[in-house]
């Protein structure tokens, strides 16, 4: 019973001591919890220094990689950008500059190394997939170069992707002009003038340059064209469109787009050497225009320019078989025995030309190659031209069209053939030479 027996009361001086006691285990909780906090602050302000004091010390290394990189100096990009990842070490940007510092080191084994380390965490990356492509271009490997720079076109891109894809796509066109993939070239640039932004000036010309670069005059007349819509009196667009259309054979056009680029105030202010190569083409255009028998002139004067381009191309014809060497004699035996190999392996100038003219082949049978001699491609011309009156006037011209025409068609094969025989022509005849080869597209707009 003892158990339950009450205690006795405290007295007053034990109440007091009783409260002493709890207020001195209070306070000593509550000063050791002081400290704690204190302590957690102090180390925490102290984690953040170092963090921060290893941040601007990883940002000074790596701008001085960045600024050894600008200035041409690889090996000490290397070792800044080394001292940067050692207080950064999972930095992306850094890691990327220091795989490009390797490789402008001329080391490209260990930056091929590091790119595709960094590709295996990064699968889609532009960036990488970039450097990548340049580094197979550098080590001569076309095909790796062009498959990553695909990459790099289709990869993830931070900011502005669509900037970026154009830039790297330019990049693989001028790669692709560089090593004359034409073909490839001319695809991607059909790509990227679909995906440019119509009031993108300049890009739209840049587009253009690299038409031409890539040997498509066509299209990038059309787009030369499609800029002149919207601004029709822009001085490069208008170049540019005569340029092209001078390379097409569409002389017209090609007078009309020079005419208008060396007009207007601030001419003289363009490079001297454009200018000059546009008034040399337009005054070829012109000239070669004066010499046309264009359909559209009244038949007085299409007939005068007939007879003039007669005389011209008669003239050429009388050079060039002037001043053609003549073969020298050979042993009747050896060369009948030597008849057929010649016949087979020599092309006969004409009969390409009748060929394409005509679209059929012309080749001769197998007895004919045996037996029969090479034609003189000359000779036959000068049959040709004898078949016609000796003495032509504008009255018989204008009164016979088809003797007209059969003459201009003379005109023409005379200086193709010619040009064949006796090389590369000049002056008039060169123009004439021109008419020849495309007279369909001479007016053609």
């Amino acid at each position: 019973m003892s158990f339950f027996a009450l205690k006795s009361p405290l007295t007053a001086s034990d109440r007091i001591e009783r409260r002493r006691l709890i207020f001195a285990d209070t306070l000593a909780l509550v000063t050791l919890f002081a400290i704690t906090a204190l302590l957690a602050v102090l180390t925490n302000y102290l984690y953040q220094s170092y963090s921060s004091h290893q941040v601007e010390l990883a940002n000074r290394w790596l701008e001085r990689g960045e600024q050894a990189l600008r200035d041409g100096k690889p090996q000490a990009a290397i070792d800044a950008l080394s001292s940067a990842l050692a207080f950064a070490p999972s930095d992306r940007n850094t890691e990327i500059k220091l795989a490009e510092a390797l490789a402008s080191a001329g080391r490209l084994q260990e930056a091929s190394v590091y790119f595709n380390g960094l590709l295996e965490s990064q699968q889609g990356s532009g960036v990488i997939n970039l450097q990548l492509a340049r580094l197979a271009a550098r080590q001569q490997n076309v095909n790796q170069a062009i498959d990553d720079y695909q990459r790099a076109i289709y990869g993830n891109w931070e900011g502005d992707g669509y900037v970026r894809r154009r830039d790297v796509r330019f990049e693989l066109i001028n790669y692709l002009i560089a090593h004359q993939l034409l073909d490839r070239a001319r695809s991607e640039l059909l790509v990227a003038s679909g995906n440019a932004p119509q009031d993108d000036i300049s890009i739209q010309l840049d587009i253009a340059r690299m038409m031409e670069q890539a040997q498509d005059p066509s299209d990038a007349l059309h787009l030369y064209k499609t800029i002149l819509h919207r601004h029709p009196s822009l001085r490069e667009a208008l170049a540019g469109a005569g340029r092209t259309a001078f390379q097409l054979g569409r002389y017209l056009d090609a007078k009309h787009y020079l005419a208008r680029a060396l007009e207007g105030p601030g001419v003289d202010q363009e490079p001297k050497a454009g200018l000059e190569e546009s008034r040399e083409r337009l005054g070829e255009a012109t000239h070669l225009l004066a010499l046309y028998p264009s359909s559209r002139l009244s038949s007085s004067e299409r007939s005068a320019r007939i007879l003039a381009d007669r005389k011209i191309a008669m003239a050429r014809l009388a050079q060039c078989t002037q001043d053609r060497p003549q073969a020298p004699a050979k042993n009747p035996a050896v060369s009948g025995a030597a008849a057929p190999a010649a016949a087979s392996s020599k092309s006969n100038p004409l009969q390409s030309l009748e060929s394409h003219f005509t679209r059929h082949p012309t080749g001769p049978t197998q007895n004919q190659a045996a037996a029969s001699p090479p034609v003189d491609p000359l000779q036959s011309l000068a049959e040709r031209w004898k078949q016609l009156p000796a003495q032509l006037s504008l009255r018989q011209l204008e009164n016979d069209p088809d003797l007209a025409q059969t003459q201009i068609q003379l005109i023409y094969d005379t200086e193709l053939i010619t040009q064949q025989v006796c090389g590369a022509p000049a002056g008039d005849d060169a123009l004439l030479l021109r008419i020849a080869q495309a007279p369909t597209q001479v007016e053609e707009e």
